[in-house]
């Protein structure tokens, strides 16, 4: 609640600096004006035959800013951009940029977010993988992107309120994708084939800036909001890791199903006993890495 309150206060030292000001995109420490709180994602219910997700509002909405994924797949699903609203395991629900508008009088239209990717310690990586800046030189062209989105934010006085979030001044707008199919293919590329004992995860930062313009034709810049995607890359390491099947140098065998009227459960695999049951599992740096194949 206090920061209603405080954005108040703060919407109105901003609407009297800008009857003598005008407003334009550097005019806005901080998130004084148009303001990027956090990342969020909605109720969702996953069923066998769909995915149904409700749009976060101020009194549903469930904190987000990170979250992990296999570089290739996850349980057998495809890695293929983020969030994906298709796939179970890639946080389909996920991905709301929730902003504020501290202003009175006038409303704010969202128009764009601009995301920059950068890899903490890709330095570390170097000398396998060419490096400037925090990013490998050959997935620089994905190194920037920008989402195209529209949404109303109205005054914090507004008695309307047009988002659907629960108050006038606060819209929930869903980032898709996060992370395009371009780059997460350019990243495994580079990444893939590194052994599992040089590292087990890819952090992947994502920074978001959204703009807008208000009603008398002044632009702002928001305050830049990080989200972090984790890119795991365990598959090899000798043990079964939560998002996969199996391990292709653990011990023993991890590929077990069992015969259930005459079908190994879970294939279409004929079998007279369970012992018929064994499957092999796939390789690291391969699409299907860590999944049982029968």
């Amino acid at each position: 609640m206090w920061i209603f309150r405080r954005g108040l206060a703060l919407g109105a030292v901003v609407a009297v600096l800008g009857t003598a000001v005008g407003a334009s995109a550097d005019n806005n420490p901080n998130g004084i004006t148009f303001r990027a709180v956090g990342w969020f994602k909605g109720k969702g219910e996953i069923t066998d035959e769909s995915i149904k997700c409700e749009t976060p509002t101020l009194g549903s909405a469930i904190a987000d800013g990170t979250f992990a994924l296999g570089l290739w797949n996850t349980y057998g699903f495809d890695t293929l951009y983020f969030p994906d609203i298709n796939g179970p395991f890639s946080n389909p629900c996920g991905g709301w940029l929730q902003l504020q508008n501290l202003m009175l009088e006038q409303a704010i239209i969202v128009e764009r977010v601009d995301l920059r990717y950068r890899i903490p310690g890709a330095r570390r990586f170097r000398e396998l993988v060419p490096t400037r800046n925090g990013f490998p030189l050959a997935c620089r062209q994905f190194r920037r992107e920008t989402l195209y989105v529209g949404n109303r934010l109205d005054p914090v006085n507004s008695d309307m309120e047009s988002s659907g979030s629960g108050a006038p001044n606060v819209a929930f707008i869903q980032l898709v994708p996060l992370v395009t199919p371009q780059l997460i293919h350019c990243l495994r590329s580079q990444y893939a084939a590194l052994p599992t004992t040089l590292y087990a995860s890819l952090p992947l930062v994502i920074r978001a800036t959204a703009h807008g313009i208000a009603d008398a034709g002044d632009r702002f810049r928001s305050n830049t909001i990080a989200y972090t995607l984790n890119l795991r890359h365990t598959c090899g390491n000798g043990r079964v890791d939560d998002g996969e099947m199996c391990d292709p140098t653990a011990t023993g065998t991890t590929c077990l199903a069992s015969c259930v009227s005459g079908i190994c459960e879970g294939t279409s695999l004929p079998c007279t006993t369970s012992a018929d049951c064994v499957g092999t599992c796939l390789p690291g740096n391969d699409p299907s890495e860590c999944t049982c194949v029968f």
